[in-house]
């Protein structure tokens, strides 16, 4: 099993965010989070590799076991959340590319850091950038590429570390349809090598297009899980409802 959490609950303050979250994602699937703006879906996928820390629950990631129901060791759990975002990658909505380097130095700055030879890092950044694409930008800028274009950097530089697990926060929020489907592209690709993708949206469409298990939450709770049938066949009135909006 890829993923497997249980009774995951996080609240901020007084408002509780998630509430009591089970579910449990095979290797090599696609699972697309849903859901309003407000369920819950982005603090799930933060947690995913702790960038929120759980206030209770368990999760097994990436082959490493985390209980949160104990409380917390601050050192430990840094250490391990280093280890852990080693074997899974994150792609943010904005991007993150940093404007002062190419494309190029973009993808081997960290794995160079962590210890990567460097020409080891730049022939598997070629690499990367041709199975997204986008082998002719290795020199570029960030600033001279489309929203597209920066959003298949992005994945490439999270594909440097070979994680086991890759995360997407709505990576599609700021494209237009034709763009979209590059990334579409992308993360179909992706889904063929075995890599287990977990990827939240507020896109229907664009869910429907890569998802092999979807995931719908509302208010904290999981309200629908399976497989990408559900989008045909909604098993609850809520997750129809939505769908139709």
């Amino acid at each position: 099993m890829g993923i497997v959490v249980e009774s995951l609950s996080k609240a901020f303050g007084s408002t509780q965010v998630l509430k009591d979250i089970s579910f449990s994602i095979p290797r090599g699937e696609t699972t697309v989070l849903l859901g309003a703006s407000g369920a819950g879906k982005s603090t799930l996928l933060r947690m995913l590799n702790l960038l929120e820390t759980p206030d209770q629950g368990t999760m097994k990631i990436a082959d490493m076991s985390f209980n949160f129901s104990n409380g917390h060791d601050n050192k430990h759990l840094n250490k391990q959340a280093c280890a852990l975002r080693r074997k899974v990658g994150m792609v943010f909505q904005q991007y993150n590319l940093w404007p002062h380097m190419t494309v190029l130095d973009n993808l081997i700055e960290a794995p160079v850091v962590q210890g990567m030879p460097k020409k080891q890092a730049i022939s598997k950044a070629k690499e990367l950038l041709e199975r997204v694409g986008l082998s002719e930008k290795a020199e570029a800028w960030p600033s001279s590429l489309s929203g597209g274009q920066q959003q298949r950097v992005a994945i490439a530089r999270a594909l440097m570390l070979s994680p086991d697990v890759l995360l997407f926060d709505e990576p599609t929020a700021a494209l237009d349809p034709a763009i979209t489907n590059q990334v579409v592209e992308v993360i179909k690709e992706l889904s063929q090598s075995g890599i287990t993708q977990v990827v939240v949206t507020h896109e229907v469409e664009f869910a429907r297009k890569i998802a092999s298990k979807v995931i719908y939450l509302e208010d904290g709770h999981i309200v629908e899980d399976g497989s990408s049938d559900h989008f045909a066949h909604p098993q609850t009135e809520a997750f129809r409802s939505y769908l139709e909006h």
